[in-house]
């Protein structure tokens, strides 16, 4: 007996410890000590001193956006219960959720009005596309009216002063999470009075940075700015001025920051993290969730190829490269088959192109947080080598030249370059003006590596013509007419002639004399 009960207790030290697990969190909101929050697509309920959170929700849609009520008591987010996205309320202490938009369109809850509503923008409105308004719905009654403030997405309330603050566009809007635009639908911070009585005035006018989530406390407006390169916590006065920077992360960016009483939670990579303003201190919140954790259960592709993205062949046609869920396979004809280059796990490698030697992988990834060229060993022997370091663009596509010695590429500014590969030295050779922002429909090398045939729009018809480019950039000559689509140039195997693809069969309908083709 005393034997078994020693081997029984032997087993129990050595078995591994059942404990809760750290998760993947966002949407942060507070109220007083309770934390409530996205994880696994539903949501849960912490202390904010840590621990092991309660799940709240438990249906199989997601539920983001999360709101605290200003008297704690209810929970306001967003979910697909009922196919669409829609505002709901629910009771923090649990129980059936209530439905209070009715919108049919994107929807995101922004918060509570003073009078107890709840706060959302939603997009269906009549008039120009992406257009959107800040709505506010009655818990109780689903009495609701639209906040008159063109393009208003986010919003806060001072009470004393009765002013609002709101953003107006941002990239946010419409589930973009490109970062550092500064572009004509750049975030903007508008202060105006809450009932529409005055015109309402911009904030930071000047500031070439994308300002939102208004956050109204003490007498401060607290917002994100990206002014720093990431969106980080900032706070200024009423009027725009005295602006305090109060975080200053890099690595990834603040994201839906909530402000109750003094303290603002937000998500920073996969963590939530609670600055105190009084005290200035930033720290994670340490929270586990008991869960069987399905999503991270290894998931196998029966046929991966339908998730491929870009495929190209090498000089000779014996590899290709295939990009597919941000990994890249060579597969080849010889004995080796197929081979996995060796693009790190936590990151993602797409456009990727075999070398005209064998010896290479070309391929842009977001090794190290941003996109750049980089070069792998083919036989996938061995970690990657960074070409470029000078990203200020989204590069579209990589095309090696047949002596192998130079890459061209082309990028969201329509700029086209060529990199040296012994060098690195980068020469752009040309720049559109009239196309889209990815606008070189096809790139080709002459075979003797001196020449490159590009077909782009040059002239405001917008239509793609073939252009003829020196790779040293010594001249440029635009072969095709701005009359029909010409595209997919390539050389012939001596380079002395170039045949392409063009439009030229066209029948106006209605035969009438007008347009510039008839």
């Amino acid at each position: 007996m005393k034997a078994g009960l020693i081997a029984a207790l032997v087993l129990f030290l050595c078995a591994p410890p059942l404990h809760a697990e750290t998760a993947y969190t966002r949407g942060p909101s507070l109220h007083g000590d309770t934390l409530v929050f996205t994880a696994e697509g539903d949501l849960w309920r912490v202390p904010l001193a840590g621990g092991t959170a309660q799940r709240l929700t438990t249906n199989a849609a997601l539920e983001t956006d999360a709101t605290l009520s200003p008297d704690g008591r209810q929970i306001a987010f967003v979910a697909s219960y009922d196919a669409s996205p829609e505002v709901y309320v629910m009771a923090l202490a649990g129980g059936a959720p209530k439905r209070l938009s009715f919108d049919g369109a994107s929807v995101h809850v922004v918060g509570w009005t003073p009078a107890g509503e709840v706060l959302y923008s939603s997009t269906a409105v009549v008039g120009p596309g992406s257009s959107v308004v800040l709505r506010a719905v009655d818990p109780a009654t689903l009495a609701r009216r639209s906040l008159p403030f063109a393009d208003a997405n986010q919003a806060s309330f001072d009470q004393a002063s009765g002013m609002i603050f709101f953003t107006r566009f941002g990239l946010h809007i419409l589930g973009d999470h490109v970062r550092g635009y500064h572009g004509g639908a750049m975030a903007q911070i508008w202060r105006g009075a809450a009932d529409g009585s005055a015109e309402a005035t911009r904030l930071l006018p000047d500031l070439d940075a994308s300002v939102r989530r208004p956050m109204w406390w003490n007498g401060r407006l607290y917002h994100l700015s990206d002014e720093s390169g990431s969106d980080n916590l900032w706070s200024m006065a009423a009027d725009g001025s005295d602006r305090r920077a109060l975080t200053t992360h890099s690595e990834f960016d603040v994201i839906d920051p909530q402000l109750q009483d003094g303290r603002i939670v937000y998500q920073y990579g996969a963590d939530i993290r609670v600055f105190d303003i009084a005290a200035g201190t930033d720290r994670v919140v340490p929270i586990d969730i008991v869960s069987d954790f399905e999503q991270r259960r290894t998931r196998w592709l029966e046929k991966p190829l339908d998730y491929l993205e870009d495929l190209a062949l090498s000089k000779d046609g014996s590899r290709v490269a295939l990009t597919a869920r941000g990994a890249v396979t060579l597969a080849a004809t010889d004995a080796r088959r197929r081979i996995d280059v060796a693009v790190p796990a936590g990151a993602r490698a797409r456009a990727a192109v075999p070398s005209p030697d064998g010896k290479w992988v070309y391929a842009i990834s977001d090794i190290g947080g941003s996109e750049e060229i980089w070069r792998f060993p083919a036989d996938g022997s061995g970690p990657g080598e960074a070409l470029t370091r000078d990203s200020d663009a989204r590069r579209w596509h990589l095309f090696p030249s047949p002596d192998g010695k130079s890459l061209a590429f082309d990028d969201k500014k329509q700029r086209l370059f060529v990199l040296d590969l012994a060098t690195r030295a980068l020469r752009q050779l040309d720049q559109g003006r009239f196309g889209v922002d990815d606008a070189y429909a096809s790139v080709r090398w002459s075979p003797d590596s001196r020449n490159l045939a590009v077909a782009r729009a040059d002239s405001q018809e917008g239509r793609p013509q073939v252009v003829l480019i020196a790779a040293d950039g010594s001249r440029k000559a635009v072969l095709t007419s701005d009359r029909y689509e010409s595209s997919s140039a390539a050389f012939s195997t001596d380079g002395k002639w170039l045949y392409f693809l063009s439009n030229r069969e066209f029948t106006a309908t209605p035969g009438n004399p007008w347009g510039d083709r008839n």
